[in-house]
C-alpha cells in the first residue's frame, strides 16, 4: 500500500494550495453504487482494490445529494454526488476554495476536500460533479437530546466559522457593506405573494386530489395569510439596512452540526454557501434548533457575539430573516409540490418538515400584530435544561 503524499489542491486556473492525500485504498462496493463509476476512484488513489463502500442513498436533505461512506485502513471519507441542478462547476470551485481556506485558518470541523491526483477537488462523470471528503465524526443529534451546552456549542462554532471565512475573497463575490440579499430576496418573493402568486398557490392546491399532504399544504397557506402582512410590513423596514457581507453558508440548521458528546465535531453541508449577511445564518440555525423559544433565542445569540461581536443592525435583521425565511419556505413548499409536481422520496423528512413550518407560521401569526421589527439585544436569565425541573420549550424540525 503506497503512502500519503503531498499533492497541490487546485480549486480553480493557476490556484494550487498544499494538501495532503492518500495514496493506497481496499474496496468493496454496495449494491446501490453505480459500478461504472468504480474506475473514477482511480482518480483519488492509486489503489482502489481494498475500499469499502457503503451507500447513505440521498442523505443531502432535500437537495437530491447522494452520499456513500468509504471506509479505508486508517480513517473514514465522504464520496459526495451532487445533483446536476447544483451547484454549478464554479460555484463549487469557490464553495471548495472557502472550505480550504478555513482549513488552512485551522478549522478542524468542516469537511477539506481532498484533491485528485491531478489536483483537481472534484471530477465530473456523467453530468455530476463528484468530491471526495473526511466523514466528519459524531452525531445531528441535538433534536433527540438538546441541551443549553449543545446550543452554546453549535453557536460558538458558527461564529468562528464566521470569523474565518471573513478573510476569503472570491473573485466574483467578495466581502463588502451593503443591504443583504437574502433579505432582498425574501422581500420580493413577499411581494409576489401579495400580487398574485398567493392565489395561484391556494387554486393549484385546492385542484389537487384529497390527501393528507394537500390538506396540510392548505393549512400552511392559512398560516401564510394570517401572518403575511405584518411581516412583510417588518421586513421592508430593514431590508434596506447596510450590513457587513461575506461568505455564509446560507442552509445551516440542527441536521449539519455533528456532535460527539456537547462538543461539536463537524459542521458539514454547503453547497449553498454565497456572500450574504451573518445574521440569516444565525436565524436559520437558531430557528431550526428552539423555534420560538425567545430565551433560547436570546441564549443563542448571546453565545455567539461570545466569539464574534454583533453590531445593533446585525441584531435587528435576525429577527426578519428568521420570519421571512419560514413564510418564503412554506410558499416554495406548496409550489414544489402542487404547482410543479416535483417528488421527494423522504416522506418522513418531508412531513417533519412541513409539520415544523405549520407550528413556525402558527406562532408567527400570533405575534404579527407588532408594528415595528423586533430586536433581539438584551440578555435574558439563563436557560434551564429539561432536567433542571423547568417545563422544556425546545422544539425541532
Amino acid at each position: 500500500m503506497a503512502g500519503s503524499g503531498l499533492r497541490q489542491v487546485q480549486i480553480g486556473p493557476g490556484k494550487h494550495t498544499p494538501f495532503f492525500t492518500d495514496a493506497g485504498i481496499d474496496f468493496e462496493y454496495s449494491r446501490m453504487f453505480p459500478t461504472q463509476q468504480i474506475s473514477f476512484l482511480n482518480r483519488w488513489f492509486q489503489d482502489i482494490s481494498q475500499i469499502r463502500v457503503s451507500s447513505l442513498g440521498v442523505q443531502g436533505g432535500f437537495s437530491g445529494a447522494v452520499i456513500w461512506r468509504l471506509t479505508l485502513a486508517e480513517r473514514e471519507l465522504c464520496l459526495r454526488r451532487w445533483p446536476q441542478s447544483h451547484p454549478t462547476m464554479g460555484g463549487l470551485m469557490a464553495i471548495h476554495g472557502l472550505l480550504l481556506h478555513l482549513g488552512q485558518q485551522g478549522n478542524r470541523i468542516v469537511p477539506v476536500p481532498l484533491a485528485t491526483q491531478e489536483g483537481s477537488t472534484f471530477i465530473v462523470d456523467e453530468d455530476n460533479l463528484w468530491e471526495l471528503t473526511p466523514w466528519m465524526p459524531g452525531e445531528a443529534n441535538f433534536s433527540s437530546t438538546p441541551t443549553p451546552a449543545k446550543l452554546t456549542a453549535a453557536m460558538h462554532a458558527l461564529a468562528d466559522f464566521h470569523r474565518q471565512a471573513s478573510s476569503y475573497n472570491h473573485p466574483i463575490r467578495n466581502q463588502q457593506f451593503a443591504c443583504s440579499p437574502g433579505l432582498q430576496q425574501r422581500v420580493a418573493i413577499l411581494h409576489a405573494l401579495h400580487q398574485g402568486e398567493l392565489d395561484r398557490l391556494w387554486k393549484a392546491t385546492r385542484a389537487s386530489e384529497l390527501t393528507d399532504l394537500r390538506e396540510m399544504a392548505l393549512e400552511l397557506l392559512e398560516g401564510i395569510v394570517r401572518s403575511i402582512q405584518g411581516v412583510t410590513k417588518r421586513m421592508e423596514q430593514i431590508v434596506e439596512t447596510p450590513l457587513p457581507l461575506q461568505w455564509c453558508i446560507r442552509d445551516v440548521r440542527h441536521d449539519h452540526i455533528l456532535f460527539s458528546e456537547e462538543r461539536v465535531t463537524g459542521l458539514i453541508d454547503f453547497g449553498a454557501a454565497s456572500v450574504d449577511a451573518v445574521s440569516g445564518d444565525i436565524s436559520r440555525l437558531l430557528g431550526s434548533m428552539v423555534n420560538d423559544c425567545q430565551d433560547s433565542w436570546h441564549r443563542g445569540i448571546d453565545a455567539y457575539a461570545q466569539r464574534r461581536p454583533l453590531s445593533i443592525q446585525e441584531r435587528r435583521v435576525i429577527s426578519g430573516f428568521d420570519e421571512g425565511g419560514v413564510l418564503v419556505s412554506a410558499a416554495n413548499w406548496v409550489r414544489w409540490l402542487f404547482v410543479e409536481g416535483r417528488a421527494f422520496p423522504q416522506i418522513h423528512a418531508l412531513h417533519s418538515q412541513l409539520l415544523w413550518l405549520r407550528n413556525r407560521l402558527q406562532a408567527i401569526a400570533d405575534r404579527s400584530t407588532a408594528s415595528k421589527p423586533r430586536s433581539i439585544q438584551k440578555p435574558t436569565p439563563h436557560i434551564r435544561s429539561p432536567e433542571g425541573g423547568r417545563e422544556s420549550r425546545w422544539m425541532h424540525t
